[in-house]
């Protein structure tokens, strides 16, 4: 027990150090505009700003949320700053002052340059408002709270079926394109499970029978219809949320992994007793079938399967990485089982080695199976949603490891309280 004592107060260090020495000085450092009110798009592999590069909702909802959290760890004045400046930029400038709701692109100079609605970006906004709110707990920022979460069950929500739908006109008609899917299906995994990583965050805050409602609704969703029967997310599905025959044989490991414990602490936070016993045993289980077919020898997740998982994808990209870390950590928590704490060493070793740019700073954002960084744009890259040759971009972001380092700081101390207080 010593021994594991001693290095969870060792890899808590580690932890710790990224945070505050890596991940949160860099976005101070290269992140926040020169010449402007906000934050760059996009910044390169130098820390250069790719003054060009279009601002998005998604981006800046991260900043708030990672440096909200931030704050809130020691009061450090430079990080407050930060998530100040982040509510300015999401509220004013982001915020659609005529219909509701967020914008999902700015230009460079702040005009609106993509008004489409996005259910997953405004879910975004809500979980970012949310933690703000924790932060700073002022009526004014309660109010946006409540406001944008009785517009989206008014907007959003299928009246007709279980679910969210996922995209929308700039005036909340519905958007046949340009969804969260890769076939442009109704209706997805990934909008739902952050819908839910929403919700929870809102009930948190604001015990309102209505979130209490519809968070229920959507553990009940994810356990009933969007989890498979093998541990994996279903991900693509119809309008009934029935999974459509192009989804079925798609298995993507960084969402099963992050899902694990985002649907766990859902239902810690909801605290419904049923649900809770229902979620135990299967966020173990998708963290063991994370285990036994995506973790590599070195610690490093893979993308993704096809084909039934005949065919696996092995880069491995940064997001994922992170949220490896807290699914297994999440899994040790709820079963003492020293091989998760094994697989979060294993783990770190790789981020720590090979994609953490211990030069540059931050993180790469995508690796091959061997470790080496993509550091230009292939042609034929599998995923289009974020570059290689940019540290910073749309997606690239410092909620995935900034919020890791930090879930994982909060656990260790959890578990070094447990095993102080059993002796």
């Amino acid at each position: 027990m010593e021994i594991l004592k001693d290095e969870l107060k060792r890899y808590r260090d580690y932890f710790s150090k990224e945070l505050h020495e890596d991940i949160l000085p860099y976005w101070m450092k290269y992140g926040v505009e020169k010449n402007g009110h906000g934050f760059y798009g996009a910044v390169d592999l130098d820390g250069n700003p790719v003054l060009t590069a279009n601002k998005t909702s998604v981006l800046n909802a991260r900043i708030l949320w990672t440096f909200s959290a931030a704050a809130m760890l020691d009061g450090n004045e430079a990080y407050a700053a930060i998530a100040d400046k982040a509510y300015k930029v999401v509220t004013e400038d982001f915020e659609d002052k005529e219909f509701g709701g967020y914008y999902m692109e700015l230009s460079s100079d702040n005009r609106v340059a993509n008004d489409i609605k996005h259910t997953y970006a405004q879910a975004f906004v809500i979980y970012s408002l949310c933690k703000y709110y924790e932060f700073r707990p002022l009526e004014p920022v309660m109010q946006k709270i409540q406001g944008l979460f009785t517009l989206l069950e008014e907007k959003t929500k299928d009246p007709d079926n279980i679910g969210y739908r996922e995209s929308f006109t700039r005036d909340w008609k519905i958007y046949g394109e340009n969804r969260m899917a890769d076939n442009n299906e109704p209706k997805s995994m990934n909008t739902h499970l952050h819908v839910l990583e929403a919700w929870a965050a809102l009930y948190k805050v604001w015990k309102d029978p209505k979130v209490e409602l519809r968070l229920t609704e959507l553990m009940t969703l994810f356990l009933d219809k969007i989890i498979r029967e093998n541990g994996h997310f279903g991900i693509f599905f119809d309008e009934a949320f029935n999974e459509v025959d192009a989804s079925k044989g798609i298995a993507s490991f960084g969402h099963d992994i992050e899902g694990s414990w985002l649907l766990w602490e859902a239902a810690e936070i909801l605290g419904n007793k049923e649900i809770l016993e229902r979620m135990r045993p299967v966020s173990i289980k998708m963290v063991d079938n994370i285990e036994r077919v995506a973790v590599d020898k070195d610690g490093g997740l893979f993308l993704e399967s096809t084909r039934f998982g005949s065919h696996v994808k092995t880069n491995k990209h940064w997001w994922q990485q992170s949220e490896t870390l807290v699914g297994f950590m999440n899994a040790f928590e709820l079963t003492d089982d020293v091989k998760y704490w094994n697989t979060v060493k294993l783990s770190w070793n790789f981020i720590d080695t090979y994609l953490i740019d211990h030069q540059r700073g931050e993180w790469f954002t995508k690796l091959n199976r061997l470790g080496v960084p993509y550091l230009v744009e292939p042609v034929d890259d599998p995923s289009p949603y974020y570059r290689n040759d940019w540290k910073i971009d749309p997606w690239k972001c410092p909620y995935h490891n900034g919020r890791s380092m930090m879930e994982m700081m909060k656990r260790i101390d959890l578990m070094l309280n447990k095993i102080m207080l059993n002796g």
